[in-house]
């Protein structure tokens, strides 16, 4: 098994309140510009930005496959999840998917080399799962920046198109989606969802966070998503929050069953950067979605 950080260890945090607040508010200071200051630059830096979270991603999901002492691959899947994310800045899904079939013969093979009979089937999952859920999804990230660009070159892109406000409306609606749900619901929430996944999630936080996600859509769809209609607006909005919530509660559902608190102690106030770009990993990609599919039906 390949060495990984241990996820923190699911215990009561008997921090106040106040001081996770502040913790997170100072975090978040210093991420959010970073995040939009890439996004603006564009080309290879922010591909290598998402390709630097995508690895550490799968170092973190692979911890906390380790804090249950299940067997993985864990070597072919950070350089994998890298490479592959990488992938997506060929401006093509087709490029992407041989990478991913490349890598899941990899670790079929190298899982039959060590002739480990009782994992094999559990190592080989755990590893092409932690390439796919951060590779795969945050290379759609690449994609969206990438759409409509232009191109100098095999791995320059010039920082022209429409792609820089894709993800932007995406980060934006996500930030708030997640913010409005999480104070929502901590003042406002009374009736649980999903109690056995995440008990801190509520029905009354969740409605918080999509109206929020809409109003912010129809907000930058004034300011600079144009390329948005009202309708589309709307549908966007409440797509991208819906995932949003699914994203962090699939997350909590990997911390909980592996008996983990935080992916990691990466980010004060935090945890990991799972616990902070869980939401994301869905966002992106069905943003992307719904703009390819819109385009075929509005083609």
């Amino acid at each position: 098994m390949a060495g990984s950080p241990q996820g923190a260890a699911a215990s009561p945090d008997h921090r106040p309140r106040s001081r996770v607040l502040l913790l997170r508010i100072i975090a978040g200071a210093f991420l959010v510009p970073l995040v939009l200051a890439l996004n603006y630059w564009g080309g290879l830096a922010f591909t290598v930005f998402a390709c630097l979270l995508a690895g550490l991603g799968s170092y973190e999901f692979y911890g906390l496959c380790s804090s249950r002492n299940l067997r993985f691959s864990g070597g072919i899947g950070v350089l994998g999840s890298i490479g592959l994310c990488f992938s997506f800045h060929f401006g093509s899904l087709e490029v992407a998917g041989l990478v991913l079939t490349a890598l899941i013969l990899l670790v079929l093979v190298e899982r039959l080399a060590r002739q480990d009979t009782d994992n094999y089937l559990p190592a080989v999952g755990l590893t092409v799962l932690g390439v796919v859920y951060a590779g795969w999804l945050m290379g759609f990230f690449i994609l969206l920046r990438n759409l409509g660009a232009v191109r100098g070159g095999s791995l320059s892109i010039a920082d022209r198109g429409p792609g820089h406000d894709y993800v932007l409306l995406v980060l934006l609606v996500t930030w708030t989606y997640d913010t409005l749900a999480y104070f929502g619901g901590s003042f406002l929430g009374k009736h649980h969802m999903f109690r056995r996944v995440s008990p801190a999630k509520t029905i009354e936080g969740t409605l918080i966070g999509l109206v929020c996600a809409v109003a912010v859509t129809l907000i930058c769809r004034s300011l600079f998503a144009a390329f948005l209609g009202w309708a589309e607006a709307l549908l966007a909005g409440l797509m991208i929050g819906i995932a949003a919530q699914v994203g962090d509660l699939v997350e909590s559902i990997l911390k909980r069953s592996t008996n983990t608190k935080d992916s990691s102690k990466l980010i004060p106030g935090h945890g990991g950067l799972l616990d902070r770009f869980d939401s994301l990993l869905f966002t992106g990609p069905i943003f992307y979605l719904y703009l390819k599919a819109t385009a075929e039906w509005l083609a």
